[in-house]
């Protein structure tokens, strides 16, 4: 009897490889495949800025969501913003945010003070030494990010083209 080995399957691996085998298996199930290169890319294209992130945040002694909270704080700056109002903002719990505070407020990256208007609430100023850290880390993104660097080679009119889709995209989900 001649009993046929399988054969090892060649994964894909470019994008648009990848793309076609995900829309026929979800295709294949009944699923509705439209939307499926958008999220895919939006999916990989997440995964691969996490990891220039993590590589540029590294250099630095902070986490992604550290860099995250203090540039908030740095868009806002000089005004103060109240802890629960910058838990919104990071779609964060106030549980979650305040550990994290601590921490940079520990660092001297962050200033925590009274409300004035609601002793209850904290509000939280960015310190001249988190102002530097955030600084230095949108530097290195500027120098040394695999996103930038492709970003750059866009022309003009896609680069706004992106922007605007991105931003559409997100004020619906926001």
């Amino acid at each position: 009897m001649d009993v046929k080995t399988p054969q090892p399957r060649s994964l894909p691996r470019r994008p648009p490889e990848q793309i076609a085998a995900g829309q026929a298996h979800f295709a294949a199930i009944g699923l509705d495949v439209g939307h499926f290169p958008a999220l895919w890319h939006s999916y990989q294209l997440g995964q691969l800025l996490s990891a220039d992130l993590n590589r540029i945040r590294g250099q630095h002694g902070l986490s992604i969501s550290d860099f995250h909270l203090l540039g908030a704080l740095m868009i806002d700056a000089p005004q103060p913003l109240r802890a629960s109002d910058l838990a919104l903002t990071l779609h964060v719990s106030n549980a979650a945010l305040s550990g994290r505070i601590a921490r940079l407020v520990r660092q001297g990256l962050v200033r925590r003070t009274a409300d004035q208007a609601d002793r209850r609430a904290a509000m939280l100023h960015l310190t001249e030494a988190g102002g530097h850290k955030v600084r230095a880390i949108g530097l290195a993104l500027q120098a040394e990010s695999r996103f930038v660097r492709h970003y750059r080679q866009l022309d003009e009119g896609r680069q706004q083209m992106l922007a605007e889709l991105m931003q559409d995209l997100h004020v619906r989900m926001d």
